[in-house]
């Protein structure tokens, strides 16, 4: 998560992932100020016109918190209170207003009681980052990833003709060169690239990459075992055995584990897992939760309680316990949904 320090109690926070989402949902509370730039329909009134038009324009917004909710989506939190402020006089203080903050969105925080526990913010910002690119003769597929958030940032064509052209070293180094113009604006905040895809033409990238950037600056990781390139291709790096290998400490590997660690659990019986949200929250409650794993489109069931989510993730955070979000595009969301969106392992059994 990024933010900026403004004074004790107020700074920019930018959300960056799911996880920074929930930080918020928790951290945010009532009687907070909040502002952020949002778009509103004004009603103009014109002293010779019978009827009301309406104008919608881009304006900033502060209300005071009085409720803050998931809006059926973890990426998706609605903040909503009484205006204290706009940057437009047809907005009046004291109507009621609700702002949406998802990943990638900038808003104002201001503590109006105590101060903003800026340690705290920075504890979010530790996430496993990288760049991943699965590439061909013919395509190149670009993803940044950071924590569960997976983003497909642009699939690069190298429009080869055929070998009766220029040399394939000439060629290479253009198609080459045209990747790197879309991945090295990340370099200056992600210190690693993935590179896969079929056939001895990653090698030549990762080559290609240290020389022009040197390993001292950026880490280069080779993964074997993806047949195909693009955006398929890295959805295949992600599922793969091999990622695990290559990255053991990363996001992905360590919810495969987890999920196999539940899966084998249940099919054991031994009562160190569960896929019942209420035993899961019995045991959260008595500090037993090791890892939480659910669903992103958990919420979007009609029967869940939020607000037991939302005191279960809390419990969890005072715990020091794992909590993994996953994407029902890879594998391990797959079986997650599977067995009902949402699962635990335990610490030990309680009963």
């Amino acid at each position: 998560m990024w933010f900026k320090r403004l004074t004790k109690s107020s700074a920019e926070i930018i959300p960056e992932t799911i996880e920074d989402i929930l930080f918020i949902r928790l951290y945010v509370r009532k009687g907070d100020l909040v502002s952020t730039k949002t778009v509103r329909t004004i009603k103009i009134e014109k002293v010779f016109s019978r009827h009301v038009e309406k104008d919608r324009k881009s304006v900033v917004i502060t209300v005071k918190v009085e409720k803050v909710s998931f809006e059926k989506s973890f990426e998706l939190l609605r903040i909503t209170g009484e205006i204290q402020g706009a940057s437009d006089e047809n907005i009046s203080q004291g109507s009621r207003h609700s702002i949406e903050v998802t990943p990638g969105i900038k808003f104002l925080l201001i503590k109006c009681e105590g101060q903003i526990d800026f340690n705290l913010l920075g504890l979010s910002v530790k996430q496993d980052a990288f760049v991943i690119v699965s590439i061909d003769s013919l395509a190149a597929g670009i993803g940044k990833v950071k924590g569960s958030k997976v983003e497909y940032v642009a699939e690069v064509q190298s429009n080869y003709q055929g070998k009766l052209y220029e040399t394939k070293r000439e060629k290479d180094s253009v198609f080459f060169d045209k990747i790197l113009k879309v991945v090295s604006p990340f370099f200056e905040n992600i210190k690693k690239l993935i590179v896969t895809g079929p056939g001895p033409l990653k090698s030549n990238f990762k080559g290609y990459v240290e020389s022009s950037f040197g390993l001292d600056k950026l880490q280069v990781v080779l993964l074997e075992g993806v047949d195909t390139s693009g955006f398929d291709g890295i959805r295949m790096a992600l599922n793969s055995e091999g990622f695990s290998k290559v990255l053991q400490y990363n996001f992905f590997s360590k919810t495969k584990e987890a999920m196999a660690k539940v899966l084998s659990s249940l099919y054991k019986g031994d009562g160190l897992a569960s896929v019942s949200l209420e035993e899961i929250e019995y045991m959260c409650a008595n500090g037993a939760v090791d890892s939480l794993l659910i669903s992103k489109g958990y919420l979007s069931k009609s029967s869940v309680d939020e607000e037991k989510l939302v005191q279960i993730f809390s419990t969890l955070t005072g715990y020091k316990s794992s909590l993994y979000f996953l994407d029902s595009n890879t594998n391990v969301g797959i079986q997650l949904e599977s067995i009902g969106g949402v699962a635990a392992l335990f610490r030990y059994r309680i009963r």
